[in-house]
C-alpha cells in the first residue's frame, strides 16, 4: 500500500507545483497526462466540481481578465471554509504521521493502511489550497505564494516518509537505534505546523508580509553596500581590496543606493497606502463597484510594489565591484519595445532619463520608472470611496508629506544616476 500511496502523493505533488500563483490570481493547472482523482474526489465532497477548481484553457483566458483581489481585510465564507480544509488536512497528517512512523517500522502492512489515512489528510490539503486558488475567493497572489509554498511543503515531507518506509531503510525493531522514520516524521510535523499557523489569513496579512520581506531585504541591502562605500575607493594597484569600488564606480554605486533608500520608502508608503484605502472600503457590500475598483487600486499599487522590491535585488547582484560595464543589447532590445508605454503611464510629470546600455543602467533605469509610477498611482488616483469622497481624502498627513518629499526625491535620484553612469563609462 506504501507504494500505491506515493504514487497518488507523487501525482498530488506535480498537480499542485502546476499551480500558477502569477496568473492573476487563478490557480491554472496543466492537467494534459495528469490523474487529479485524488483531488476530484475530495472536492466532490465540497460539492465543488473538478472543473470549477482546475480551469480548461479557455476558461483561463476568460479568467486571466481578472485581476482585482477578491477582499481586502474580512475573509469571505469560502476563504473560511478553504483555511478551515487545510487546518484540518494538516491535524490529520501530523496525528497519523506519528502512528505511521511508530507502526511502520515493526509492521509494514499496518503501517500500509495508515498510509492510506495520510493520503486523506494530503487529499483535504490539496483540496483547500485549490479552493483558494479557485476565482470564487479572490485570493491575492501573495496568498496563493504562501499557500502553494506551504501544501507543497506538506506533500513534500510525506512522500520522504512514506518513500523510506516502502524502500525499508526505516524499518527495524524498537529501540534499535534507527531513527529515520522519527527524522522524516519530524518534518512532516514541522510542515503541518507552518501549515496551521504560519500561513498568512487572508490577503491583507499575506500582501503585508510580502511587502515587509522587501522592505527587510533593502534594508540588508542598503547597509551591506553602505558598508563597502565607507571604505572609500579602492588602489586600482592594490589587487587585495576587491570588496571595495574603484573611484569611477564610486558615484554610480553611491546613487544606486540612494535609489535602494528610495525603494525602501516607496515600499513603506505603499504599506500605509493599502492600509489607508482598505479602511475606506465597506467590505460588507461584496461586489460593490466602487469596492472593486479600489481593490483593483490595492492590487496594482501591490504588483508595481512588487517590481520595486524584486527590483532591488536584480540590480542588487550588479553591484558588487568590479562592475560589469559591457553592453547587453538583448536586454537594451527588450527594454526600448516597453519603455514607451511605461513613460506613458507618468504622464509627463517625472521625466526618467536613459541610464545607457550597460546591464546596471538598464536595472536602474527600470527601478526609478517602477518608483515613479508608483507615486504617481497613489498622488493622481481618480477613486472614490464608498462615501463618495475622494480617495485622496481617506489618506493620512504621514502619506501626504511622503508623497511629496518622494516626488521630490525622484527627480533628484534621477540627476545622481545619470552623473553616475557619465562617470563609470567616461
Amino acid at each position: 500500500m506504501n507504494a500505491e500511496v506515493l504514487e497518488s502523493l507523487t501525482r498530488l505533488a506535480d498537480t499542485l507545483s502546476k499551480l500558477d500563483e502569477r496568473q492573476n490570481h487563478i490557480g491554472t493547472i496543466d492537467v494534459d497526462g495528469v490523474d487529479t482523482e485524488d483531488i476530484t474526489e475530495a472536492t466532490a465532497a465540497m460539492s465543488l466540481s473538478p472543473q470549477q477548481s482546475i480551469p480548461s484553457t479557455n476558461e483561463r483566458e476568460q479568467q486571466s481578465e481578472q485581476q482585482t483581489i477578491g477582499y481586502w481585510r474580512s475573509l469571505p465564507t469560502e476563504v473560511t471554509a478553504a483555511y478551515q480544509i487545510l487546518a484540518d488536512g494538516a491535524e490529520y497528517v501530523h496525528a497519523t504521521s506519528t502512528k505511521y512512523a511508530l507502526v511502520g517500522k515493526v509492521d509494514s502492512h499496518e503501517g500500509g493502511s495508515l498510509a492510506l489515512e495520510l493520503r486523506k489528510g494530503a487529499q483535504l490539503i490539496g483540496t483547500g489550497t485549490l479552493l483558494l486558488f479557485s476565482p470564487e475567493c479572490g485570493s491575492s497572489r501573495s496568498l496563493l505564494h504562501y499557500v502553494k509554498q506551504a501544501s507543497r511543503a506538506v506533500i513534500s515531507s510525506l512522500l520522504s516518509l512514506v518513500r523510506v518506509y516502502e524502500d525499508g531503510s526505516a524499518q527495524g525493531n524498537p529501540n534499535d537505534g534507527n531513527n529515520v522514520g522519527a527524522q522524516k516524521t519530524g518534518a512532516v510535523w514541522a510542515a503541518c505546523d507552518a501549515l496551521r499557523l504560519k500561513l498568512p489569513k487572508g490577503n491583507r496579512a499575506a500582501m503585508r508580509r510580502e511587502l515587509m520581506i522587501w522592505v527587510r531585504d533593502c534594508n540588508e541591502s542598503i547597509e551591506e553596500f553602505d558598508e563597502m562605500l565607507a571604505l572609500g575607493p579602492r588602489d586600482d594597484d592594490d589587487g587585495e581590496e576587491e570588496e571595495q569600488f574603484s573611484e569611477s564606480e564610486m558615484k554610480i554605486a553611491r546613487a544606486a543606493v540612494n535609489i535602494m533608500k528610495c525603494s525602501k520608502n516607496i515600499l513603506g508608503l505603499v504599506l500605509k497606502v493599502c492600509e489607508c484605502v482598505g479602511e475606506s472600503l465597506d467590505e460588507s457590500q461584496a461586489g460593490d463597484q466602487k469596492n472593486n475598483e479600489l481593490l483593483q487600486l490595492i492590487t496594482n499599487m501591490h504588483e508595481v510594489a512588487r517590481r520595486i522590491g524584486e527590483g532591488v535585488t536584480n540590480f542588487g547582484v550588479m553591484l558588487y565591484p568590479p562592475l560589469e560595464s559591457s553592453i547587453n543589447q538583448e536586454e537594451v532590445e527588450k527594454w526600448q519595445s516597453t519603455k514607451a508605454s511605461k513613460t506613458l503611464r507618468l504622464d509627463g510629470e517625472i521625466g526618467i532619463p536613459s541610464l545607457g546600455s550597460t546591464s546596471l543602467g538598464l536595472q536602474l533605469e527600470h527601478q526609478l520608472h517602477a518608483l515613479a509610477e508608483c507615486v504617481m498611482c497613489i498622488k493622481n488616483s481618480k477613486l472614490t470611496t464608498a462615501r463618495g469622497d475622494s480617495i485622496q481624502t481617506c489618506y493620512s498627513n504621514e502619506v501626504n508629506d511622503a508623497v511629496k518629499k518622494l516626488m521630490a526625491a525622484i527627480p533628484l535620484r534621477c540627476q545622481d544616476s545619470v552623473d553616475g553612469v557619465t562617470s563609470w563609462c567616461a
